[in-house]
C-alpha cells in the first residue's frame, strides 16, 4: 500500500509541468515606457570636450612712461630726474595778463628779505567765489609777488598782506592755515582745452611754517601719485607787521623739464587764509585770476619765461 502512494506520487509530479493549473497562467510581457524628452537628457552622454570660450579682446600692456610712485614724505628721491625739453609755445591762457617770470642772471638771496627783487611786482588779490567766505578785503588777504628762472630753477618772491597770521598745519593740510600755492600746466599748447587735471600739471603749497616750531616747508599735491614733501625746494619766510614776506627755489627737477626761454605755461598763484586763532581750517582764498579753479587747467593764468637781457 504504501509503495503504491509512493508511484502515484512520483506520477503527479511528472505530469505537474504540463498541466494549467489556476493561478499558474503565464503573466502578460510588460514593455517600459520610452523615456520623454527630459529623462532622454538627463542620460545623454556627457560631451568629452569642453565648449571654448568666446573670443578675448587683446591684453593692454600698461604705460612704462608713467612716472614712478612718489617718494615717502620726508625723503628726496634716489636719482635726479631726467630733464625734458619742452617747445617753445605761444599759447595763452585769456584770463588776465600774462606773467612774465625775469630771467635772473644771479639768483635772489633766499633769506625772506624781497629787496634784491628789481622791478613792478604783480598781484594776488582776487578773492574766488567759491572761497570768498570771511574776506573782508585786500587788508584781510591780499599779495603782491615776483617770478624770476633760470636754468635751474624757478624763483618766487611773494609780500603776504594778512591781518590776522595762522598756521598750525603742515605737509599736505598747510592749506588749514596761511599758505601760498602755485599751479603749472607744463604742456599749455597740449592740453590746452582739457578741463581736468593730468600728468603734467602741477599744484605745489608753500608755507612760513608759524615762526616758531614749525619750519618752512613746500609740499607736492598733484599730480597726486607724486604726491610728497619738496626736500629740494628752498623756502625762506620773514614776519612782517602786515603779514610774512616769502621767497621760493623750486628747481626745475621737481618738474623734470629743461626750461626754455619764451616758454609759456598755464599758471596761477594763490593764498590761502585761516583767521581762527589755533585751529587749522581753510576759510577763503585769493588768487592771481579770479576764475582759478583747483582741477580745471582752462580757468589758470599764463606765465611766460622771458629772454635774458640783451637778447
Amino acid at each position: 500500500m504504501r509503495l503504491r502512494k509512493l508511484l502515484l506520487l512520483g506520477f503527479l509530479l511528472l505530469t505537474l509541468p504540463a498541466c494549467t493549473l489556476p493561478g499558474a497562467a503565464s503573466p502578460t510581457p510588460f514593455t517600459f515606457p520610452t523615456p520623454n524628452l527630459t529623462h532622454t537628457a538627463i542620460f545623454a552622454a556627457t560631451p568629452t570636450h569642453t565648449p571654448l570660450p568666446p573670443t578675448l579682446p587683446p591684453l593692454e600692456i600698461p604705460d612704462t612712461s608713467t612716472p614712478t610712485p612718489a617718494t615717502p614724505p620726508g625723503e628726496t628721491p634716489a636719482s635726479t630726474p631726467t630733464l625734458t625739453p619742452l617747445p617753445v609755445s605761444t599759447d595763452v591762457r585769456p584770463h588776465g595778463a600774462p606773467v612774465l617770470a625775469s630771467y635772473l642772471s644771479a639768483p635772489p638771496t633766499l633769506d625772506g628779505d624781497l629787496s634784491d627783487w628789481a622791478g613792478s611786482p604783480y598781484l594776488a588779490d582776487k578773492v574766488l567765489a567759491y572761497a570768498s567766505g570771511g574776506w573782508t578785503g585786500p587788508s584781510d588777504l591780499s599779495a603782491s609777488y615776483y617770478v624770476g628762472w633760470d636754468t635751474a630753477a624757478l624763483y618766487l618772491g611773494v609780500q603776504r598782506t594778512d591781518d590776522t597770521f595762522v598756521q598750525v598745519s603742515s605737509g599736505r593740510y598747510m592749506y588749514k592755515g596761511d599758505d601760498v600755492e602755485i599751479q603749472l600746466d607744463l604742456d599749455l599748447p597740449g592740453d590746452y582745452h582739457s578741463t581736468s587735471l593730468s600728468a603734467d600739471d602741477y599744484q605745489i603749497g608753500l608755507s612760513p611754517g608759524n615762526f616758531g616750531s614749525l619750519g618752512e616747508e613746500a609740499y607736492l599735491w598733484y599730480p597726486r601719485w607724486l604726491e610728497q614733501r619738496l626736500g629740494s625746494v628752498q623756502v625762506s619766510a620773514l614776519k612782517t607787521a602786515y603779514g610774512y614776506d616769502l621767497e621760493a627755489r623750486i628747481p626745475w627737477t621737481v618738474f623734470g623739464i629743461t626750461p626754455v626761454e619764451g616758454q609759456a605755461f598755464g599758471f596761477a598763484l594763490s593764498l590761502s587764509d585761516n583767521d581762527l586763532s589755533g585751529l587749522a581750517t581753510w576759510q577763503s582764498m585769493v588768487s592771481s585770476v579770479e576764475t582759478r579753479r583747483l582741477a580745471d587747467p582752462t580757468t589758470w593764468g599764463t606765465l611766460i619765461l622771458e629772454a635774458p637781457s640783451g637778447k
